[in-house]
């Protein structure tokens, strides 16, 4: 695989009527995690003030430029106070483990307590960070955003993250705010823990990597903030909901082959549905067993998921924003490929 030098994807922070920035201020919620990070570093770029909103501090994420303020989503109070003199918010905070209170805390009581704050002040627009995880691990074939919300019974992440964004559709029915919700899937660049970094320190570690069937869903980090930004000031995209993910899927032997080839490591091991189709009839007793602690899982839901030929669609930001990724997965991996050398040396 050659390694291009990535793309930098401009953002003119018009509308399609040609006026100026979309707005003078916006909150960031989730400002130091891999996507709010980036989507800060985006609008400061823009000349946008932002109001970066973290829970903990980073010292290695600066977040220049921003007002760095550190709350907690579940603190309806501070959201009010933090939201008034933003125009647009972005809602990024979000966690994907611990047990179900803490998750449906931070993902749906916290989504409420900004939404509610954004209402509160009328703010221009509210965009929401949701997930295609929503609809859970039995889609297959050609999913639109009109694809019903079936979250797993066994994962905590999926139903609080469904959960948190229809009560944010129910409040803007009620008071009339101006919402967008993004969908993304496998987001993955430089500083993305699961879909970067746990990948590649896999196929580091392993002594074959595995060649998957089925589909993968990446999408790069740079993409998703365009998508952002783009939905934060469109006109046809009050009450839509996008996906943001590869429209057509990527084989997952094409994109973990991708970071196989920057870890070096060449041998692959090829594995069929049906593999993985056994392999997930064999451990649904201990998804029984794990249904009884405060963490279960879905272990042959996932095998499932990962076996199955599946493409979450990005028609209607092409029909309704005329937005297309501009990211190909080579130039994406040749991005990821330069940080994790930088990562791999400061260690």
């Amino acid at each position: 695989m050659s390694e291009p030098r990535a793309r930098v994807i401009q953002f003119t922070g018009k509308s399609e009527a040609g006026s100026a920035a979309f707005c003078k201020r916006a909150l960031v919620t989730g400002a130091n995690g891999f996507i709010g990070a980036a989507l800060v570093a985006r609008l400061r770029q823009e000349g946008i003030a932002v109001r970066a909103v973290v829970r903990r501090p980073d010292p290695a994420q600066q977040l220049s430029g921003a007002e760095i303020v550190n709350a907690d989503v579940r603190d309806a109070a501070a959201m009010r106070r933090l939201v008034s003199g933003c125009d647009v918010v972005f809602h990024v905070a979000a966690v994907g483990s611990g047990n179900a209170d803490t998750q449906y805390q931070v993902n749906v009581r916290g989504a409420c307590n900004v939404a509610e704050a954004a209402a509160a002040v009328g703010v221009t627009r509210l965009v929401h960070v949701s997930t295609v995880a929503i609809y859970g691990l039995a889609v297959r074939g050609v999913i639109t955003e009109t694809q019903p919300m079936q979250p797993s019974p066994r994962d905590f992440y999926q139903q609080s993250k469904a959960l948190g964004e229809q009560a944010i559709w129910q409040l803007a029915a009620r008071t009339g705010l101006s919402v967008t919700v993004v969908r993304p899937a496998f987001v993955y660049g430089p500083r993305a823990a699961i879909w970067t970094a746990a990948l590649y320190d896999a196929c580091c570690q392993l002594p074959a990597v595995p060649l998957l069937p089925g589909s993968a869903h990446p999408i790069f980090v740079a993409d998703v903030v365009d998508l952002l930004l783009t939905v934060a000031h469109h006109p046809k995209a009050v009450g839509e909901v996008f996906h943001a993910s590869a429209d057509p899927a990527i084989p997952w032997a094409e994109f973990l082959g991708g970071y196989a080839h920057i870890a070096g490591n060449r041998r692959q091991v090829p594995l069929s549905a049906s593999v993985l189709n056994r392999l997930a009839a064999a451990v649904r007793p201990i998804d029984a067993l794990l249904r009884l602690s405060s963490q279960p899982t879905d272990l042959s839901g996932m095998l499932g998921y990962v076996a199955a030929d599946l493409t979450y669609s990005m028609a209607r930001a092409r029909d309704l924003l005329g937005w297309e990724a501009r990211t190909s997965l080579q130039d994406g991996m040749a991005d990821c490929a330069r940080w994790l050398h930088e990562r791999a040396n400061s260690r």
